[in-house]
């Protein structure tokens, strides 16, 4: 299988139309098309490090959330459920626990992400919890 990548910024605009164009030529040899497939991108570094940045400082400021002590990625597994996310939680090999599983945040588009962060936020300030600067690390 396939697959190129290209920012479709307008520099790039000669490169797609000559992939497009590339692709339907093969599909045409080949007896079947191509499919093209366009993203959004997904979240920015600085994004991520905004999220994980508010993660600890929530993790710090509420190290056990109903009984069960937190880190940071079984907050982000809160924070992803209660913002519509399908999370699952399987249980691990020995069968004494379990773990989240399902949609991941680096799979999130820019704007996905923006709203996960707000979404964590608003429940920060909700919850009377301090809000450090995003590269404040506790």
């Amino acid at each position: 299988m396939s697959r190129h990548f290209l920012k479709l910024i307008p520099s790039e605009r000669t490169t797609a139309f000559r992939w497009i164009d590339r692709a339907i030529a093969r599909g045409q040899e080949k007896g079947r098309p191509w499919l093209l497939t366009l993203k959004e991108p997904k979240r920015t570094d600085e994004q991520n490090a905004a999220l994980w940045s508010l993660l600890a400082q929530v993790t710090k400021q509420r190290p056990v959330h109903n009984g069960v002590k937190m880190t940071d990625e079984l907050w982000k597994a809160v924070f992803m459920q209660a913002w519509g996310a399908e999370i699952v939680f399987l249980p691990n090999l020995d069968g004494n626990g379990m773990f989240p599983a399902g949609h991941r945040s680096s799979q999130l588009a820019v704007e996905e992400f923006s709203l996960l962060i707000e979404f964590i936020i608003a429940w920060m300030a909700q919850e009377g919890l301090t809000i450090k600067h995003f590269d404040d690390r506790p």
